[in-house]
């Protein structure tokens, strides 16, 4: 039977195997993942997760059923080390998987700051996934000082859940203004107003 491997399970690599099932694929497929849940929705990361206003098997993008019900296998917990392009094979773990065909649905990651200017010491967090949400959560407790670097949309509702919770923030964009990259100056504005009014620091051109 030939064999399908998507890497990523995240929304893409979800979409991927369902749209695949739906289509009448009867091929074999596995979904492999480094984190060991099924994929879930990554923007309530910052908001609604973080606040404990959704947990966990709310963000999930399916029902863990699904996947055995449509026989597909998912690998979670493991990091794909290898890809064998003329062997087909990827290595998973201590496995070594042959496939047909691959696909890569592995997503992007933050850019962190270098360990030259502090990227690694205690307290500096990048919001990519449920350790990192996971691990800084703890912090946002009333009267802490926190610094967001990055006034696109993450930054701009980490900053807003900070204030909600008590949190003396501080944002920092190094463009003329926030949401330059993705919105108009009007809109910008008016987030910049929403947030001051909630308390929030914000330096431009930082």
């Amino acid at each position: 039977m030939r064999h399908i491997i998507v890497i990523g399970a995240g929304q893409a690599g979800s979409s991927c195997v369902a749209k695949l099932r739906n289509s009448g694929c009867t091929d074999r497929i596995t979904l492999v993942g480094a984190e060991t849940v099924p994929p879930y929705q990554r923007p309530p990361l910052s908001k609604a997760y973080l606040m404990q206003e959704m947990t966990l098997e709310r963000m999930f993008l399916r029902p863990e059923t699904f996947y055995t019900d449509n026989d597909v296998t998912l690998r979670l917990g493991a990091a794909v080390s290898a890809i064998d392009a003329d062997a087909q094979t990827v290595t998973v773990g201590d496995d070594v998987l042959r496939y047909d065909d691959l696909v890569l649905t592995t997503g992007s990651v933050p850019n962190r700051l270098p360990a030259s200017i502090g990227g690694d010491l205690d307290g500096v967090f990048v919001v990519r996934d449920l350790l990192d949400v996971d691990t800084m959560a703890p912090r946002f407790t009333p009267g802490k000082r926190v610094l967001i670097v990055g006034g696109g949309y993450i930054g701009l509702e980490a900053a807003s859940v900070a204030a909600k919770l008590g949190l003396e923030v501080t944002l920092v964009e190094m463009s003329d203004r926030i949401l330059q990259r993705v919105a108009a100056p009007q809109t910008s504005d008016y987030f910049r107003a929403l947030h001051s009014d909630k308390g929030v620091t914000i330096l431009e051109g930082v």
